[in-house]
Protein backbone atom coordinates (compact mmCIF):
# COMPACT_ATOMS: atom_id res chain seq x y z
CA UNK A 1 0.00 0.00 0.00
CA UNK A 2 1.08 3.38 -0.42
CA UNK A 3 1.98 5.67 2.09
CA UNK A 4 -0.04 8.71 1.04
CA UNK A 5 1.91 11.44 3.69
CA UNK A 6 4.91 10.42 1.50
CA UNK A 7 3.62 11.12 -1.46
CA UNK A 8 3.12 14.29 -0.61
CA UNK A 9 6.50 15.39 -0.09
CA UNK A 10 7.59 14.54 -4.11
CA UNK A 11 7.63 17.84 -6.50
CA UNK A 12 4.42 18.61 -7.42
CA UNK A 13 6.83 18.76 -11.71
CA UNK A 14 7.28 15.20 -10.81
CA UNK A 15 3.21 14.54 -9.81
CA UNK A 16 2.28 16.30 -13.23
CA UNK A 17 4.81 14.35 -15.42
CA UNK A 18 3.62 11.18 -13.93
CA UNK A 19 -0.02 12.00 -14.52
CA UNK A 20 0.49 13.33 -17.93
CA UNK A 21 2.46 9.82 -18.82
CA UNK A 22 -0.52 7.84 -17.02
CA UNK A 23 -2.74 9.76 -18.91
CA UNK A 24 -1.42 9.63 -22.12
CA UNK A 25 0.43 5.99 -21.77
CA UNK A 26 2.59 7.41 -24.60
CA UNK A 27 6.33 9.18 -23.49
CA UNK A 28 6.36 10.85 -26.57
CA UNK A 29 2.86 12.15 -26.53
CA UNK A 30 3.18 12.90 -22.88
CA UNK A 31 6.60 14.47 -23.29
CA UNK A 32 5.11 16.97 -26.11
CA UNK A 33 1.93 17.92 -24.22
CA UNK A 34 4.33 19.21 -21.04
CA UNK A 35 6.53 21.20 -24.02
CA UNK A 36 9.57 18.94 -22.55
CA UNK A 37 11.68 16.40 -25.03
CA UNK A 38 11.33 13.13 -24.11
CA UNK A 39 14.69 11.69 -22.71
CA UNK A 40 14.14 14.20 -19.57
CA UNK A 41 10.83 13.00 -19.02
CA UNK A 42 11.91 10.03 -19.00
CA UNK A 43 14.75 10.34 -16.53
CA UNK A 44 12.24 12.18 -14.16
CA UNK A 45 9.80 9.16 -14.17
CA UNK A 46 12.63 6.80 -13.14
CA UNK A 47 13.73 8.92 -10.50
CA UNK A 48 10.29 9.06 -9.20
CA UNK A 49 9.86 5.49 -8.54
CA UNK A 50 13.37 5.10 -7.23
CA UNK A 51 12.86 7.87 -4.97
CA UNK A 52 9.22 5.76 -4.15
CA UNK A 53 11.01 2.30 -4.43
CA UNK A 54 8.07 1.18 -6.51
CA UNK A 55 7.48 0.63 -10.24
CA UNK A 56 4.73 2.50 -11.57
CA UNK A 57 4.84 1.85 -14.97
CA UNK A 58 5.51 -0.86 -17.39
CA UNK A 59 7.55 -0.45 -20.00
CA UNK A 60 7.98 -2.05 -23.83
CA UNK A 61 9.03 -0.81 -27.34
CA UNK A 62 5.15 -0.81 -28.29
CA UNK A 63 3.30 0.34 -24.93
CA UNK A 64 3.28 1.80 -21.63
CA UNK A 65 0.61 0.67 -18.76
CA UNK A 66 0.42 1.71 -15.09
CA UNK A 67 0.97 -1.31 -12.76
CA UNK A 68 -1.20 -1.74 -9.81
CA UNK A 69 0.65 0.25 -7.88
CA UNK A 70 0.78 3.01 -10.96
CA UNK A 71 -2.97 2.98 -11.13
CA UNK A 72 -3.50 3.98 -7.09
CA UNK A 73 -0.85 6.48 -6.78
CA UNK A 74 -2.19 8.03 -9.67
CA UNK A 75 -5.26 8.95 -7.66
CA UNK A 76 -3.25 10.06 -5.18
CA UNK A 77 -1.09 12.30 -7.28
CA UNK A 78 -4.22 13.82 -8.79
CA UNK A 79 -6.01 14.24 -5.17
CA UNK A 80 -2.37 15.66 -4.70
CA UNK A 81 -2.52 18.04 -7.83
CA UNK A 82 -5.94 19.50 -6.71
CA UNK A 83 -5.07 19.92 -3.33
CA UNK A 84 -2.22 22.15 -3.85
CA UNK A 85 -3.74 23.62 -6.82
CA UNK A 86 -6.31 24.96 -4.49
CA UNK A 87 -3.95 25.97 -2.19
CA UNK A 88 -2.02 28.24 -4.19
CA UNK A 89 -5.26 29.60 -4.98
CA UNK A 90 -6.16 30.15 -1.75
CA UNK A 91 -2.85 32.05 -1.58
CA UNK A 92 -3.41 34.12 -4.70
CA UNK A 93 -6.86 35.00 -3.73
CA UNK A 94 -5.87 36.49 -0.03
CA UNK A 95 -2.66 38.47 -1.82
CA UNK A 96 -5.16 40.15 -4.03
CA UNK A 97 -7.88 40.56 -1.37
CA UNK A 98 -10.28 38.36 -2.44
CA UNK A 99 -10.47 36.00 0.20
CA UNK A 100 -10.73 36.43 4.50
CA UNK A 101 -12.96 38.46 6.31
CA UNK A 102 -14.51 41.52 7.05
CA UNK A 103 -16.08 42.49 9.80
CA UNK A 104 -17.88 46.05 10.18
CA UNK A 105 -20.11 47.27 13.09
CA UNK A 106 -23.23 48.98 12.75
CA UNK A 107 -24.94 51.73 14.86
CA UNK A 108 -28.92 51.18 14.20
CA UNK A 109 -29.70 53.45 12.25
CA UNK A 110 -26.64 52.61 9.21
CA UNK A 111 -28.50 49.69 7.18
CA UNK A 112 -30.84 52.33 6.47
CA UNK A 113 -28.39 54.74 5.16
CA UNK A 114 -28.32 54.25 1.31
CA UNK A 115 -24.90 55.04 0.50
CA UNK A 116 -23.94 52.31 3.28
CA UNK A 117 -26.29 49.65 2.10
CA UNK A 118 -25.18 50.28 -1.45
CA UNK A 119 -21.58 49.79 -0.31
CA UNK A 120 -22.45 46.89 0.95
CA UNK A 121 -24.34 44.76 -1.69
CA UNK A 122 -21.31 46.00 -4.10
CA UNK A 123 -18.58 44.71 -2.16
CA UNK A 124 -20.49 41.80 -2.11
CA UNK A 125 -20.71 41.39 -5.68
CA UNK A 126 -17.29 42.61 -6.33
CA UNK A 127 -16.05 39.47 -3.57
CA UNK A 128 -18.14 37.07 -3.14
CA UNK A 129 -15.23 35.06 -1.43
CA UNK A 130 -14.68 37.66 1.65
CA UNK A 131 -16.77 36.35 4.98
CA UNK A 132 -18.32 39.55 5.23
CA UNK A 133 -19.68 40.05 9.21
CA UNK A 134 -22.34 42.82 10.32
CA UNK A 135 -22.68 43.30 13.69
CA UNK A 136 -25.17 45.81 15.93
CA UNK A 137 -23.36 47.73 18.55
CA UNK A 138 -22.80 50.67 20.58
CA UNK A 139 -20.26 53.20 19.61
CA UNK A 140 -18.32 52.38 22.83
CA UNK A 141 -18.18 48.71 22.05
CA UNK A 142 -17.05 49.18 18.25
CA UNK A 143 -14.29 51.54 19.36
CA UNK A 144 -12.95 48.83 21.73
CA UNK A 145 -13.53 46.06 19.01
CA UNK A 146 -11.82 48.09 16.45
CA UNK A 147 -8.85 48.71 18.73
CA UNK A 148 -8.28 44.65 19.44
CA UNK A 149 -9.24 44.32 15.86
CA UNK A 150 -12.48 42.20 16.28
CA UNK A 151 -13.99 45.06 13.89
CA UNK A 152 -12.35 45.90 10.66
CA UNK A 153 -14.81 49.18 10.60
CA UNK A 154 -17.54 50.79 12.39
CA UNK A 155 -20.26 53.37 11.98
CA UNK A 156 -20.61 55.91 14.73
CA UNK A 157 -23.05 58.87 15.15
CA UNK A 158 -22.32 62.29 17.35
CA UNK A 159 -22.31 65.93 17.07
CA UNK A 160 -18.06 65.98 17.20
CA UNK A 161 -15.27 63.76 16.26
CA UNK A 162 -15.00 60.87 18.41
CA UNK A 163 -12.43 60.57 21.05
CA UNK A 164 -10.69 57.23 20.28
CA UNK A 165 -7.14 55.53 20.59
CA UNK A 166 -4.27 57.09 19.10
CA UNK A 167 -4.14 53.68 16.61
CA UNK A 168 -8.08 54.81 14.85
CA UNK A 169 -9.40 57.33 12.62
CA UNK A 170 -12.92 59.03 12.79
CA UNK A 171 -13.22 60.40 9.30
CA UNK A 172 -16.80 62.01 8.48
CA UNK A 173 -19.06 60.31 6.28
CA UNK A 174 -22.52 61.83 6.26
CA UNK A 175 -24.13 64.56 7.81
CA UNK A 176 -28.16 64.02 8.70
CA UNK A 177 -31.23 66.10 10.13
CA UNK A 178 -32.75 65.05 13.08
CA UNK A 179 -36.46 64.36 13.18
CA UNK A 180 -38.89 63.98 15.87
CA UNK A 181 -41.40 60.86 15.10
CA UNK A 182 -44.76 61.30 17.23
CA UNK A 183 -48.31 59.65 16.06
CA UNK A 184 -49.92 61.50 12.97
CA UNK A 185 -52.38 62.84 15.97
CA UNK A 186 -49.91 64.70 17.80
CA UNK A 187 -49.95 68.38 18.12
CA UNK A 188 -46.53 68.46 16.60
CA UNK A 189 -47.44 66.62 13.81
CA UNK A 190 -49.14 69.38 12.53
CA UNK A 191 -46.09 71.34 12.09
CA UNK A 192 -43.89 71.52 9.13
CA UNK A 193 -40.92 71.69 11.75
CA UNK A 194 -40.13 70.92 15.31
CA UNK A 195 -37.75 73.08 17.32
CA UNK A 196 -36.06 71.46 20.41
CA UNK A 197 -38.17 73.65 22.67
CA UNK A 198 -41.39 71.99 21.40
CA UNK A 199 -39.92 69.22 22.91
CA UNK A 200 -40.61 70.98 26.49
CA UNK A 201 -41.99 68.51 28.85
CA UNK A 202 -43.02 66.20 25.81
CA UNK A 203 -42.57 62.47 27.21
CA UNK A 204 -40.08 61.04 25.00
CA UNK A 205 -39.11 57.38 24.17
CA UNK A 206 -34.63 57.11 24.03
CA UNK A 207 -33.10 54.18 22.88
CA UNK A 208 -30.33 53.36 25.67
CA UNK A 209 -27.30 55.25 26.00
CA UNK A 210 -25.68 51.85 26.45
CA UNK A 211 -26.02 51.07 22.95
CA UNK A 212 -25.76 54.48 21.57
CA UNK A 213 -24.04 57.41 21.72
CA UNK A 214 -26.59 59.00 19.67
CA UNK A 215 -28.91 59.24 23.09
CA UNK A 216 -26.45 60.66 25.53
CA UNK A 217 -25.90 63.16 22.66
CA UNK A 218 -29.40 64.21 22.06
CA UNK A 219 -29.79 64.63 25.58
CA UNK A 220 -26.59 67.07 25.99
CA UNK A 221 -28.18 69.04 22.72
CA UNK A 222 -31.47 69.17 24.48
CA UNK A 223 -29.92 70.76 27.95
CA UNK A 224 -28.15 72.98 26.05
CA UNK A 225 -30.92 74.33 24.20
CA UNK A 226 -32.84 74.63 27.53
CA UNK A 227 -34.65 70.97 27.20
CA UNK A 228 -34.34 68.91 29.94
CA UNK A 229 -35.76 65.62 28.60
CA UNK A 230 -38.74 63.83 29.89
CA UNK A 231 -38.07 60.01 29.44
CA UNK A 232 -41.15 58.19 29.50
CA UNK A 233 -39.19 55.04 28.73
CA UNK A 234 -35.69 53.86 27.79
CA UNK A 235 -35.07 50.90 25.02
CA UNK A 236 -32.83 48.86 23.73
CA UNK A 237 -34.32 47.59 20.03
CA UNK A 238 -35.18 50.11 17.36
CA UNK A 239 -38.50 48.07 17.04
CA UNK A 240 -39.34 48.72 19.99
CA UNK A 241 -38.40 52.57 19.91
CA UNK A 242 -40.86 52.89 16.65
CA UNK A 243 -43.71 50.79 18.67
CA UNK A 244 -43.93 52.76 21.86
CA UNK A 245 -43.90 56.08 20.06
CA UNK A 246 -46.77 54.68 17.56
CA UNK A 247 -48.85 53.46 21.07
CA UNK A 248 -48.35 56.96 22.20
CA UNK A 249 -46.07 56.56 25.01
CA UNK A 250 -43.60 59.22 24.00
CA UNK A 251 -42.38 60.92 20.85
CA UNK A 252 -38.91 60.11 19.72
CA UNK A 253 -35.96 61.82 18.04
CA UNK A 254 -34.17 60.15 14.97
CA UNK A 255 -32.09 60.35 12.25
CA UNK A 256 -33.42 61.08 9.24
CA UNK A 257 -32.24 57.91 7.43
CA UNK A 258 -34.43 55.93 10.00
CA UNK A 259 -37.15 57.67 8.29
CA UNK A 260 -37.36 55.15 5.64
CA UNK A 261 -38.98 52.55 7.88
CA UNK A 262 -42.32 54.38 6.83
CA UNK A 263 -45.52 53.84 9.12
CA UNK A 264 -48.91 55.12 9.22
CA UNK A 265 -48.87 54.91 12.61
CA UNK A 266 -46.13 57.71 12.50
CA UNK A 267 -45.33 61.09 11.42
CA UNK A 268 -41.91 62.42 10.69
CA UNK A 269 -40.86 66.52 11.05
CA UNK A 270 -37.55 67.79 10.83
CA UNK A 271 -36.01 69.47 13.96
CA UNK A 272 -35.00 73.10 13.36
CA UNK A 273 -31.45 73.20 13.11
CA UNK A 274 -29.97 70.01 14.36
CA UNK A 275 -27.98 67.75 12.58
CA UNK A 276 -25.63 64.92 13.38
CA UNK A 277 -22.47 63.60 12.02
CA UNK A 278 -21.98 59.58 10.76
CA UNK A 279 -18.51 59.24 11.25
CA UNK A 280 -16.48 56.18 9.62
CA UNK A 281 -14.03 55.14 12.26
CA UNK A 282 -10.82 52.66 11.07
CA UNK A 283 -7.26 51.67 12.13
CA UNK A 284 -5.03 54.29 11.15
CA UNK A 285 -2.69 51.85 9.07
CA UNK A 286 -2.12 48.13 8.61
CA UNK A 287 -5.63 47.48 7.03
CA UNK A 288 -6.15 44.23 5.61
CA UNK A 289 -6.94 43.98 1.75
CA UNK A 290 -10.81 43.58 2.03
CA UNK A 291 -11.48 46.45 4.56
CA UNK A 292 -9.34 48.92 2.03
CA UNK A 293 -11.74 47.33 -0.73
CA UNK A 294 -14.36 48.30 1.03
CA UNK A 295 -13.61 51.68 1.98
CA UNK A 296 -12.76 51.98 -1.66
CA UNK A 297 -15.91 50.82 -2.54
CA UNK A 298 -17.79 53.07 0.32
CA UNK A 299 -16.33 56.29 -1.17
CA UNK A 300 -17.07 55.53 -4.47
CA UNK A 301 -19.72 57.58 -6.71
CA UNK A 302 -23.45 55.65 -7.16
CA UNK A 303 -22.53 55.73 -10.50
CA UNK A 304 -19.42 54.56 -10.66
CA UNK A 305 -20.41 51.55 -8.60
CA UNK A 306 -23.01 50.55 -11.37
CA UNK A 307 -21.01 51.42 -14.26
Amino acid sequence: MIDIPYVLIMELRHLRYFVRVAEDLHFARAAKHLGISQPPLSQQIRALEDELQVRLLDRTSRSVALTPAGKLFLDAARATLRQAEHAMAVARGAARGELGELAIGFNASAPFIPEIARAIAEFRRLYPDVKLVLREASGRAQVEDIDDRLLDIGFMRSRARPVLPRDLIAQPFLRERLFVGVPPDHRLAAQDTVDLLDLTGEPMVFYSTERSLFTGELMALMRERGVEPNVAQVVSDVSTLFGLTAAGIGVMVLAESLCNLQSAALAYRPLTDVTMMLWLVHHVSDLTLPCRHFLQVLTRPAGAMEA
